[in-house]
């Protein structure tokens, strides 16, 4: 009797194909609709330093103002837009959410990730920018809370360990697992939403993804209402006009890459259909 054959794996090279078909979805939904956004974080850098992907980058990263990810959203729900078979949204809110922002995911690619087992397929990730508090006291509050809900999210996953080592963590943490499953990892990501939309984006002079990053980097908010367009594979995507100033203030010298103890990766291993070849 022959024995079941493991799934296949996609190599980086194809994780990095797969995850341009999602983008150029993702685009091409944006142009019809007249929606903004711009590729962001790593992204951004690889389209500049690059032309592509960062060579062991394993994701993709946009951002939209909240006004246009709130208008991206409702037009998804009513059906306005149209995803079809292949491509899934996440929940940002209610008891379905996860996180406190939007995945757009390709179900024709499952992924298997040990810290992550709730999002079952291939995704970019879909930030909001929100407007930040003008008084430096709100927005180190706004900051520790933002923290806290992080916390809560990252423990009530709890996922098997990816190394052993890494059980030692999880005997010593099991109080704080137990803590945050009580709390609710989909209440802990509404928190955090409702915590980053306190300041409204139309009446601020400045913005950040208040849902997602620790660092906040902030930027003025009149930036995000001019757009140009980048090369990232072939493909031409939109990307913030000030696009140097805002990488400027995230990274600094974003055009020297990082020593090779820093190159950051996601470990993604997303598996082949039937049928399809694993290295692409």
């Amino acid at each position: 009797m022959n024995k079941k054959q493991k799934p296949r794996e996609l190599d980086l090279d194809g994780i990095h194909g797969a995850l341009l078909e999602i983008l150029v979805k993702f685009d091409e939904i944006c142009r019809e609709h007249g929606l903004h956004y711009s590729i962001a974080y790593g992204t951004l850098i690889g389209a500049v330093r690059h032309g592509g992907f960062i060579p062991w980058d394993d994701d993709v990263d946009v951002v939209m103002t909240r006004p246009e990810y709130e208008r991206f959203y409702a037009m998804v729900q009513s059906g306005e837009i149209d995803l079809g078979e292949r491509f899934v949204l996440s929940e940002d809110r209610g008891k379905k959410a996860f996180y406190p922002f939007l995945k757009l995911m390709d179900k024709t690619r499952p992924i298997k990730r040990w810290s992550q087992k709730e999002v079952p397929y291939l995704f970019i990730d879909i930030f909001p920018l929100d407007g930040a508090p003008k008084d430096e006291k709100q927005l180190k509050k706004l900051r520790r809370k933002r923290l806290k809900y992080s916390a809560i999210m990252a423990l009530a996953r709890w996922a098997v360990p990816e190394h052993k080592w890494m059980l030692i963590f999880r005997v010593l943490g099991f109080p704080f697992y137990l803590g945050a499953t009580i709390y609710g990892m989909s209440r802990a990501a509404r928190k955090a939403g409702e915590l980053a939309q306190r300041t409204k984006y139309e009446e601020s002079e400045n913005c950040a993804v208040f849902c997602f990053d620790i660092e906040h980097w902030l930027m003025p908010c009149e930036a995000f209402a001019h757009f140009t367009e980048l090369s990232f594979e072939g493909h031409i995507f939109q990307a913030v006009a000030a696009w140097d100033e805002w990488l400027t203030r995230c990274y600094g010298d974003y055009m020297t890459p990082p020593p090779p103890n820093k190159q950051m990766k996601h470990n993604l291993k997303v598996l082949c259909q039937d049928g399809e070849e694993a290295q692409n």
